[in-house]
Parts: structure tokens; sequence; C-alpha cells
């Protein structure tokens, strides 16, 4: 495999884009999945592609199916050295983080991830947490930072049944706590019986991420956002070794109809 490459098994590829080429793959992915299916209002001098000036400063993450080339899953990886180069993190467009710059060591930001609709499965996900986990690795990453994202077209209903769950359970401490630029509405009416919880945010919470406050309603993508962040210090280790062990029994999954995640 090429150090672009972190895994390739039955049939698929797990690696960084090494060209303009496959960055834009995953933008199209992006749009695919972001506007024509979620109806988000994206802004793209491209038609067909979903891009932000965060992109030119980020590494992007792909899952291809070798047989076809098609990127059917993707996430970008915004370096701490790249994001001081910006001035800020993704996530600080979205919530008010001055914890952030106090967070000693390496420090990566997840965005954009999403899945392609034929490839949404407990397979697809595991594929590129697979490459995920071995960058975390491979960069020493001290602090693994994102926005979980939740379907919030329903008045906020889901986003404050899950929260309810979160606050008891999976708060960050005070000290590392974010304040949303748009908080979403209070709901005051029943829960959501049988919430189903996104698998992005499931598969951070297991690996022992924090949910740092409340959520911020991005109206465009029509979600609430979730500030998480990972300690590598409070890692769960046994779920690290499930992603970086298992591979190939993910990608025997893959195909088998599921939930997608996704996150800004």
């Amino acid at each position: 495999m090429s150090m672009a490459e972190l895994n390739r098994s039955q049939g698929f590829s797990v690696r960084l884009a090494t060209n303009q080429e496959e960055i834009e793959k995953t933008q199209r992915l992006r749009y695919e999945v972001f506007a024509r299916e979620m109806g988000a209002q994206v802004h793209t001098s491209k038609p067909g592609v979903e891009t932000d000036d965060f992109d030119v400063h980020c590494e992007h993450l792909l899952v291809e199916e070798l047989s076809t080339g098609r990127v059917v899953a993707s996430t970008r990886l915004l370096r701490k050295e790249a994001a001081q180069t910006i001035g800020r993190f993704y996530s600080e467009s979205e919530f008010s983080a001055g914890f952030i710059s106090g967070l000693n060591g390496e420090v990566v930001e997840l965005g954009r991830t999403c899945v392609h609709i034929d490839f949404r499965s407990g397979g697809g996900i595991m594929l590129l947490w697979s490459g995920i986990a071995q960058l975390m690795k491979r960069w020493d990453i001290d602090y693994l930072l994102g926005c979980a994202s939740v379907p919030c077209r329903d008045d906020g209903q889901l986003v404050q049944t899950l929260m309810n769950g979160l606050r008891a359970k999976h708060m960050s401490p005070q000290s590392l706590r974010a304040k949303p630029r748009v908080p979403v509405n209070p709901w005051s009416g029943s829960e959501v019986d049988g919430a189903i919880m996104p698998p992005l945010l499931k598969a951070y919470l297991r690996l022992g991420a924090w949910v740092c406050g409340e959520p911020s309603l991005d109206e465009e993508f029509g979600v609430a956002d979730l500030m998480v962040l990972l300690d590598m210090r409070e890692l769960n280790h046994r779920y690290f070794k499930h992603f970086l062990g298992r591979e190939s029994k993910a990608a025997d999954q893959v195909g088998k109809p599921q939930e997608v995640a996704i996150t800004a």
C-alpha cells in the first residue's frame, strides 16, 4: 500500500486523497448527500460540488470502491497548525469555544462526514473510522474535535430528546464547554419515542468523547450540531481497537442498509 492508503480490504480502499481530482470526488459525494438528499442550501461556484474555504486546508479521507473508482464515504481532517493559519476551526463558526486555544498537543477536527446512500451500513462507517483510527495513531493526536449533526426539521423535538440523555451522561467538564452561536429553541412537548442516535455521534460517545454543551442550529443544512471532543487520555481503548482490528469484517458488511452518518 502507498503511504496515502490506510487499508485495502474486500474491494475497498481507505486512503487520503492525493490530488485535486480525488478531493473533488469527495466534494461531489458531499453535494449528493447534503444538497440533493438532505436539501441543504450549499454555496458553490461549480455545479454538483459542495465546497467551502476550509477544504484547501484539510486532509481528505475517502473510501473508494476499487471496481468502479467511486467514492462511497468521506470525511475531512483539519489539523491544529492549519486551523491556526485560517484563524479558527470550522466548529468555531457555530460555537464560541475559547477552551480550544488552551488544548495542548495535536488537535484534529473531523468534518463533512458522509456516506453514499448505497453504502449506508455498519460496514461503511466502520471502514471510514478504520482510516480515522489509523491517522489518530500516525499523527499522534491528543484531541479529536468535531460537530455531530442531528436532523432538526421537527422544531427540535429529536435533538432535545437526545439531549435529555446526553446531559445526564456525556457532558464535558465545565472548563470544556462551548456556547452555540444559534441556540436551538427549547422543545416543551413530548419526547420522540424510540429516538435513534445518529451513528457518528454514537461512535464518538463509544470512543469516550464528551458533548461540549448545548446544540447550535445550522439552518442551511437543516440540522442541529453538537460539538464533541475526544481527549485521547479518556479513550475507550477496547472500542478503538474495534476500529483498528476489524476492517475486513466491516468491508464484508458494506451494502447492508442501516443509517447514514453525517456531520457539518
